[in-house]
């Protein structure tokens, strides 16, 4: 048997998703129930991975249909391999210490000191949208930092002006529920950028953003959730509730020539512009 939760869970999709994509969900869900026990009895598992496997196989044994029992199953060992159950399990662990003399103030939501994780993916959402001319090139990784590198060319050429990255839906930004805010470890240009959520998995919308500066050292950068505005195409909208960890389900950065609120950076500037962050972290 591989010889950890990530490996078993992973060896139960290899086996499993052929057989639910050649029209056998019954095998597949028994593919995935025999994997989802072995793991929740065994002795490598940490207490939430059992917790959220036991969930889901309670779950997936009162669902109508085998169809519905292997993605019940799936959508759980997801959870797990994207390191989503990891970043709640270090929240909680976070919040039940705090008060206690020495306890940590806070908890890593993600780490890229030693690469990309897979999950979540960040994607490109630069001004070409409306007919500008940035461009980002995505997110990369710096080793010989370490870090992540949010990186590419800002102009307002075009009528444009911002270039941005967001991730996808990821279940590891709910250990968010626990804090104040989120806390990053940066080192820029002197720009300022912006760290965006959305509540939703829509990749329109309503977000919330914040501006941060980026100085050439490596700087811890805390953004309360209070601070945060709701915006939409550069605009505040009003009479919106203010941002709560647990809502999040997306992150973002973006460099632009506005501010959160809309008004326009002073001495902004066309040209290169690049981020690196070492972690992201919520603080309580």
């Amino acid at each position: 048997m591989p010889s950890t939760v990530q490996e078993s869970l992973r060896s139960a999709i290899q086996i499993g998703a052929p057989l639910y994509n050649s029209g056998d969900p019954a095998g597949c869900f028994k593919t995935y129930l025999e994997a989802a026990r072995q793991v929740a009895e065994g002795p490598v598992a940490t207490p939430s991975e059992r917790s959220i496997l036991r969930t889901a196989i309670e779950r997936a044994g009162g669902v109508r249909s085998a169809d519905e029992g292997a993605w019940v199953l799936r959508r759980a060992f997801d959870s797990i391999i994207s390191g989503a159950a990891a970043a709640q399990e270090r929240a909680a662990a976070a919040v039940a210490a705090a008060g206690r003399p020495g306890a940590p103030v806070e908890f890593e939501v993600l780490s890229f000191e030693e690469g990309l994780p897979a999950a979540p993916r960040w994607r490109v959402l630069d001004d070409v949208i409306m007919g500008g001319r940035s461009q980002s090139q995505g997110l990369s990784y710096d080793g010989a930092d370490p870090a992540a590198v949010f990186s590419g060319t800002v102009t307002t050429d075009g009528g444009g002006g911002f270039a941005s990255l967001r991730s996808d839906e990821w279940g590891g930004f709910a250990s968010l529920s626990s804090a104040r805010g989120i806390r990053l470890l940066v080192k820029g240009d002197g720009r300022h950028y912006k760290l965006n959520a959305k509540t939703d998995a829509d990749w329109d919308g309503v977000q919330y953003q914040q501006d941060f500066v980026a100085p050439p050292e490596w700087t811890k950068v805390d953004l309360p959730f209070t601070d945060f505005k709701p915006t939409f195409r550069g605009r505040v909208v009003p009479n919106r509730p203010p941002l709560q960890g647990q809502q999040i389900q997306q992150l973002g950065l973006m460099v632009s020539k506005f501010t959160a609120d809309g008004g326009v950076i002073k001495g902004f500037r066309n040209g290169s512009f690049r981020l690196g962050v070492r972690w992201i972290r919520g603080f309580v």
